[in-house]
């Protein structure tokens, strides 16, 4: 059989990473995204968004399998083949690192790793684990994750991502925009492209109806241009 030609597309695959504080939209905002929906829903919380998409399935009823990336894995690779499955949906990459990062941290702490460097390396390993399960099916994916706010070392108001910056910079090999939640002075959401792999960074686009209504299957977003 010989090899099929490839044909240019409209539009890139979204492929993007959504972030923004916790109550911001971020679900609302994935439910918007192109249907079917698959949820790997990490924080247990899609449900209550579930009613503003189209179809959607859920990685596995026991949330167990939602949280582990050998087990995320393990149910994609097992009912992924044939799926209709147009976006799936990381809600979120915070639950799901998180106790990774606090069991080594307490382990370190615990001297139960005299190479600091090697313990995080099983951290690592399920970066690359979650990655590779969840971006090989050739469909949309959004990976949700959370800001934070804090104290530097002089005391200081931060905001950070809780997720760190290694993680991060794993996470752009398998994105193609970067977008962050934001709030106008006249209270409306909006979404704010702060990485694109491909077109222009930094625009802002306002959401009119309140529920995010056609922003994420809008032409212009993939690429950062605005059509």
């Amino acid at each position: 059989m010989p090899f099929a030609t490839f044909d240019p597309a409209q539009y890139p695959r979204r492929l993007w990473g959504l972030v923004g504080f916790p109550g911001s939209g971020k679900s609302t905002f994935a439910a918007r995204m192109r249907a079917p929906l698959l949820a790997i829903d990490a924080d247990h919380r899609f449900s209550e968004v579930v009613s503003l998409a189209g179809r959607v399935y859920r990685l596995s009823e026991a949330p167990a399998d939602n949280v582990t990336p050998e087990r995320i894995a393990e149910r994609l690779r097992a009912n992924m083949p044939g799926a209709d499955v147009a976006t799936i949906v990381v809600d979120s990459l915070t639950a799901i690192m998180a106790p990774i990062v606090t069991e080594t941290m307490l382990e370190i702490d615990a001297g139960a790793h005299k190479n600091r460097a090697a313990a995080w390396r099983d951290k690592a390993l399920a970066m690359r684990l979650l990655q590779d399960a969840v971006t090989g099916w050739g469909c949309d994916v959004l990976w949700i994750y959370h800001l934070q706010t804090g104290r530097d070392a002089n005391a200081q108001e931060v905001t950070t991502a809780t997720v760190s910056r290694t993680e991060l910079a794993r996470l752009t090999r398998s994105i193609n925009l970067g977008l962050e939640l934001a709030e106008g002075k006249d209270g409306r959401r909006g979404v704010k492209v702060t990485w694109a792999r491909r077109g222009r960074s930094g625009m802002t686009l306002w959401d009119e109806s309140g529920s995010w209504l056609g922003m994420p299957g809008w032409g212009g977003v993939q690429t950062g241009r605005v059509r």
